[in-house]
């Protein structure tokens, strides 16, 4: 586990809880966690320095809020300290909003301490975590034993996993003027106009104009031009435009969205993607990218066969 985990406290936050542990929790008998809020990380203290033998999670302080249930995804808050002296290292609650963890069968897999304890406690809780850090690579300086304090802010059932939308669906949405539209500059740039409704939960593919060359595949090399925006607001976050060239990549290397809404397509063609967040960078995504639901215009020009 890294340090982009997010949690909570609230209420007095004293330090020893009633919950659950796993793993070698002696290591984290000392930890106490006191203050903090969802927005602000807590004050850890514990006794210098912990001997992280090998993996261990506690509830350090109980959560008053619903029990966490297998199949839930939490948002969470972390700070991460220094296990041989507590210097903090870094924290998730300055960057604004909460992280997303799936308490899910990958984490069971992964990481089966952090998941037994998170699934023994409650929507509140802060949790303590640790395990040895990596050995260095050579030439490499060693990374510290860290400990981490997460917070759980929220536990609820994931969304539906989005679908592609079919080509009537999307004309439903077309004729009643709820998809973007596009205007294009002297220099050809496109710009666009986002409608006031909510974005459709699945992926739209709207074909605005249908090429003559070769048909996509999942798995092909492709170059394109392309604008990327925010439904949100507007905001566009990228455009091959602007660094005056169309960019070659691999479907196989780029968001979901791009992946299932170019298989098919015909290269010369020029769409129209709606994603939603899940195939997009996530909700919320990570730091750096553009969350929530992204309008993409898109034109194809070339495409390498996959080898």
């Amino acid at each position: 586990m890294t340090d982009d985990l997010t949690g909570d406290s609230a209420g007095d936050s004293s330090g020893s809880a009633s919950g659950t542990s796993a793993g070698a929790t002696g290591i984290l008998e000392s930890v106490e966690v006191s203050g903090g809020t969802d927005e602000e990380a807590p004050t850890v203290d514990f006794d210098e320095p912990l001997d992280i033998t090998g993996v261990a999670a506690r509830t350090v302080v109980d959560g008053d809020g619903d029990a966490i249930e297998a199949g839930e995804q939490v948002r969470y808050q972390i700070v991460a300290l220094n296990a041989e002296d507590g210097e903090v290292l870094g924290d998730t609650y300055s960057q604004g909003e909460p992280q997303v963890l799936p308490v899910d069968d990958t984490l069971k897999e992964q990481d089966a301490e952090l998941f037994e304890v998170l699934t023994g406690s409650k929507v509140g809780a802060q949790v303590a975590y640790t395990r040895p850090a990596p050995e260095a690579v050579e030439g490499q300086p060693a990374t510290p034993e860290q400990l981490i304090v997460l917070k759980v802010i929220s536990a609820e059932q994931p969304p539906p996993e989005p679908e592609v939308l079919s080509p009537a669906d999307v004309k439903k949405l077309d004729d009643a003027d709820q998809l973007p539209t596009f205007t294009f500059g002297d220099k050809g740039a496109p710009e666009v106009t986002i409608p006031d409704n909510e974005p459709s939960d699945d992926l739209v593919v709207k074909v605005l104009k249908e090429g003559t060359g070769e048909e996509i595949t999942e798995t092909d090399t492709i170059t394109a031009k392309y604008a990327g925006w925010r439904w949100e607001d507007g905001e566009q976050f990228d455009s091959s435009y602007e660094r005056g060239e169309p960019i070659e990549f691999p479907l196989t290397g780029v968001i979901e969205g791009w992946t299932k809404g170019l298989a098919g397509q015909k290269v010369g063609s020029q769409l129209l993607l709606v994603i939603p967040g899940p195939w997009a960078y996530g909700d919320p995504a990570p730091q750096g990218q553009p969350s929530g639901t992204l309008v993409f215009f898109v034109e194809i020009t070339d495409k390498a066969d996959a080898e």
